[in-house]
C-alpha cells in the first residue's frame, strides 16, 4: 500500500510539473511563441520586409494561419519554427488551426 501511495505521489508531481512548464530561453525581437493555446505576443508591430518567426514552445502541435489565406505554416511541432516575411504594409490576423475556437490563440501583426 505504501508503495502505491508513493507511486501516485511521484506521478502527481510529474504531472503538476508538466502542467506548469514555462518555455525556456528568450524570445527574439521578431519572434512569436506558440504556447499552451496562446500566441506570445498576440500583437506585433514590424517594418515592411521583416521576417517573423513562429516558434512552438508547447508539447502540442500548432499552426500560424492567416485569416485571409496569405500564409499557413502547416503543423509546427514542439520546439520547431516557421518563418514568414511581411513585405507589404497592413494588418495581418492569424490563428491556430488546431485551437482556433480559443480566442487567446489568435493574434495579429501590423506591418508599417
Amino acid at each position: 500500500m505504501k508503495l502505491q501511495v508513493l507511486f501516485l505521489a511521484v506521478c502527481a508531481g510529474f504531472l503538476m510539473n508538466g502542467c506548469n512548464k514555462k518555455p525556456k530561453g528568450t524570445r527574439g525581437e521578431n519572434e512569436i511563441w506558440l504556447e499552451y493555446k496562446l500566441f506570445v505576443p498576440q500583437q506585433l508591430v514590424v517594418k515592411a520586409g521583416t521576417t517573423v518567426t513562429f516558434t512552438n514552445k508547447d508539447n502540442a502541435n500548432h499552426t500560424a494561419t492567416n485569416i485571409n489565406g496569405l500564409f499557413d505554416s502547416g503543423k509546427i511541432t514542439s520546439e520547431n519554427s516557421w518563418s514568414y516575411t511581411f513585405d507589404k504594409p497592413g494588418t495581418y490576423s492569424f490563428y491556430c488551426n488546431y485551437h482556433s475556437s480559443n480566442t487567446s490563440e489568435q493574434g495579429y501583426i501590423v506591418v508599417q
